[in-house]
């Protein structure tokens, strides 16, 4: 898609920029399985409310919605913004999920990034760990199937499954002028400037 069909497509959804919010008219990926990049792990602080966050960011790859985004922020906040302590069962799943993301792309996630003083020095442990690992890129396949929000009809949740995604091999070329250079000696008669 290039800018002139972004534009139009703008003003299809009669897009007025005086009174809608940018992200009006976006649609999340449909449901389905897509092979997706793992694009970034990225440590943030919420603007408005000020708490910190994880996200998983994927790229799809390939198919009808390549080019397109997922992102994934797993709660591991040990209380909700009211103050009542975060149920555990939020927990053990944000938990699962980082370490599912990690083994499906081959990375065995170490319990210590879940150890910190705090769930900003968790985030920053699970960055860090997973931008040292090299798996930024890594290829994933992410099915995303959604279900009914009691309450909050327009926006259902979200689940996600992960399974492994071959990767990309990569051609093992020599480079051809490896021994031309052994035993050669350049002197200034042989370049064909003064």
């Amino acid at each position: 898609m290039g800018l002139e069909d972004a534009l139009k497509k703008v003003k299809s959804e009669k897009y007025d920029p005086k009174k809608d919010d940018i992200s009006s008219g976006f649609q999340p990926i449909p449901d389905g399985t897509y092979t997706v990049s793992l694009s970034g792990v990225n440590h943030g602080v919420w603007k408005n409310s000020q708490t910190d966050y994880i996200r998983f960011s994927f790229d799809v790859v390939t198919g009808e919605q390549a080019g397109r985004q997922e992102h994934i922020t797993p709660i591991l906040a040990d209380k909700k913004s009211n103050g009542d302590p975060m149920p555990e069962t939020v927990l053990t799943r944000s938990i699962k999920m980082v370490q599912k993301i990690g083994a499906m792309v081959g990375f065995d996630v170490p319990d210590k990034v879940f150890l910190g003083a705090n769930e900003s020095e968790n985030y920053e442990a699970i960055q860090e760990a997973f931008h040292n690992a090299g798996v930024i890129g890594k290829l994933l396949k992410l099915t995303i199937k959604s279900s009914p929000n009691k309450k909050d009809p327009d926006h259902p949740w979200r689940n996600y499954k992960f399974d492994t995604a071959e990767q990309p091999t990569t051609a093992n070329v020599e480079d051809p002028f490896k021994d031309a250079a052994d035993g050669m000696t350049i002197t200034d008669d042989d370049l064909p400037f003064e």
